[in-house]
This record gives C-alpha cells, structure tokens and sequence, in this order.
C-alpha cells in the first residue's frame, strides 16, 4: 500500500509497532518452509523507500498521532491477534504464563540450544504457520503434542498443503491428541497438563511440559478504526486488520487500497 501509494505522487508515511519491517510475516519467514517469504516484505520495503514513502519504525501509533498529520486517507493494516480460549483462566492469561503461540514462537526464534522437555501446542487454528511451529519445537524439544478438539489437524488449509502437514507431522514423530482440549491447568507449574475428551471427559496428562502455547482463530486489531472514522478520515482496512487470512491476501488488498486512495 505504501509503495503503491507513494508511486502515485502522495505523502506517505508508514508506522510500525515494530522496528522491524515485515509484521507477523517476519516470524513466519523465519519458521521451516517459510523462508522465501522474507523476499516479498524486503521487495516491498525497498520499493516503498524508492518510491518516497517515509517509515516511522518502533512506533505504535495512536489516533492523536495519526490525525496530527493531517491524513486525507489512512490505510489500517494493524493486523489480528488470537483469541484467548475459554478454557484459560483470566489469572494465567494476565500473567502471561500461558501466551499465544506467535508470542511464544516470537521469544524462541533465537534459541538453538536442545531444551529438555514437551512442548505443547493447543490447536484450533488449523493454519501452516502452527505446523512450522511444531516442527521448529521438535527440532528443540524431547517431544511435541498437538492437542486440538477437532477429528483432525490442519483442517483449514487446502487438501494438498493438508497432505504434506500431516506427512511432516508423522514424519517427525509429532503426536496429535484429537477431539479434546486442556480441563485443568493446576498442575503446569510441576510440568503436568490435563486434557479431556470433548465427547466423554475422559481425563488424560501430558507429563514434564516444558511449553505451553495455544494457536486459535485470529481477530482483527481494529482499535483504531472507529476513532478514525469519527474524525472524518477515509480509511482503507487491509490484510488481517480487515480479515485474517494469509500474505497473498494482504498484498493484493495493500495494492488495491494504494491505488484507492
């Protein structure tokens, strides 16, 4: 959108939460079999600077901010975050002990020692970027397990992408605990975490945890939208801000919204 917009003769200025270009792009890029994906963010980065677009890195914005520029257009590309799931107790959430899977993966992406231990991934986001997941965590971990309560993993991927998730799985021995979800959290902090069975209840444990994340569906980070649009702003809501889904999506949306304004 910055590129596309700047091209085409107007101020651009672009803020970034992160000092990195790129979004949640970036961590994927870095995960297994992402790794061409850091050459669409670099390409963009390095037309949108040749085009004249201005970066404000490291910087979350706020409305005020925003509007002390004087925009005739803003194009929102703030992103998503995953919802938290019910099972999760508002103590544990608040305190972070039990983060979001691109958090957790975001503090792990530079370690390459071996750590003892399970790691654990709870699944109901069904996309490649938790299965990259997995597979980063198995290369590290004694022993990954996949929990998820539906009849299989990666359900919200096309039946080929499916096809090769689930040959990487069993191929790396990672193991899939199907139709339950974690009851009970009160032993994680001795490396014990019990799940059930979504139709019987039956109890079962996963021993000596070491990782605990949860990788759900995503909603929009819209906070910004309606004090934007009271303020009169034309805004163009692009990528998962808009509705989350993957890259291609957000780049054609960017492109679009840049030729909009």
């Amino acid at each position: 959108a910055a590129w596309v917009a700047a091209a085409r003769g107007h101020t651009v200025t672009v803020f970034g939460r992160s000092g990195d270009i790129g979004g949640k792009t970036r961590l994927r890029a870095l995960l297994p079999g992402g790794e061409a994906l850091s050459s669409v963010y670099d390409y963009q980065h390095a037309a949108a600077q040749k085009a004249g677009a201005r970066l404000e890195l490291g910087v979350t914005a706020s409305a005020a901010d925003i509007l002390a520029l004087k925009p005739d257009a803003v194009v929102l590309a703030c992103g998503s975050s995953m919802i938290k799931p019910l099972w999760l107790p508002r103590d544990l959430s608040d305190a972070g002990l039990v983060p979001d899977l691109r958090t957790a993966m975001a503090g792990l992406i530079s370690i390459t020692a071996r750590q003892s231990g399970t790691a654990v991934i709870f699944d109901m986001d069904h996309t490649d970027g938790t299965y990259a997941s997995a597979k980063f965590l198995r290369a590290r971990f004694d022993r990954v397990v996949l929990i998820t309560p539906r009849e299989s993993i990666a359900q919200d991927t096309a039946m080929v992408t499916r096809q090769g998730i689930l040959r990487r799985m069993h191929e790396q021995r990672i193991e899939m605990v199907l139709h339950a979800e974690p009851c009970g959290l009160d032993g994680l902090e001795d490396g014990k975490l019990a799940y059930a069975n979504i139709y019987t209840g039956e109890r079962t444990a996963v021993n000596d945890v070491a990782f605990f994340a949860y990788a759900t569906p995503r909603a929009p980070d819209i906070d910004l939208l309606e004090p934007l649009r009271a303020a009169g702003i034309a805004v163009h809501v692009v990528g998962d801000c808009r509705s989350p889904r993957g890259v291609m999506a957000a780049t054609a949306e960017g492109h679009a919204a840049g030729n909009a304004v």
